[in-house]
């Protein structure tokens, strides 16, 4: 069977064959109905493949959560375990430990900045970090709708999906 791409390029050239009458009104017929009658099978057939890549995506994704959450509890046990070492080091007054194989020590990490709470409407402008502006393309389809005139700014356009029932 030929490919989905051969198949709509003959349909295109019968077409225009039709539209230019170059072929008898019977044969052209016949040719037509046996062109689309496989393009409708390879159709059809595409639309079983996407179904089964689909289904094989869900299970995928499914099984991506499952390995998150896995990997997700193992580094929340590995952070349980830092923070119970680093209180048994601090209540026994250790700040170096040295094994066979690990040296464990506690130290000093960067200063972090932690904000007064009840004193935030206090911080100068310098401060503050303004975002850049986002267009509201919810309201410019609103506002064109409407027929608010928003030439050389925004226009409406019509586009068109497959979709597979």
């Amino acid at each position: 069977m030929a490919s989905i791409y051969e198949l709509t390029g003959e349909v295109l050239t019968l077409w225009a064959l039709m539209e230019s009458g170059e072929l008898d009104d019977e044969m052209l017929i016949g040719a037509m109905e046996c062109s689309q009658e496989e393009l409708h099978i390879k159709i059809e057939s595409y639309c079983k493949w996407i179904k089964n890549m689909e289904s094989d995506i869900a299970g995928l994704k499914a099984e991506e959560e499952r390995l998150k959450d896995k990997r997700k509890t193992m580094e929340n046990t590995i952070d349980r375990a830092k923070k119970a070492m680093k209180a048994a080091m601090e209540v026994s007054g250790e700040k170096k430990i040295k094994g066979d194989l690990f040296t464990i020590s506690i130290q000093a990490n960067p200063d972090s900045v932690v904000l007064d709470e009840q004193h935030i409407e206090n911080i100068p402008p310098k401060y503050l970090k303004v975002k850049d502006p986002e267009i509201d393309k919810a309201k410019l389809k609103e506002d064109l709708k409407n027929g608010v005139n928003l030439e050389g700014i925004a226009h409406l356009e019509q586009n068109y999906g497959l979709r597979i029932r």
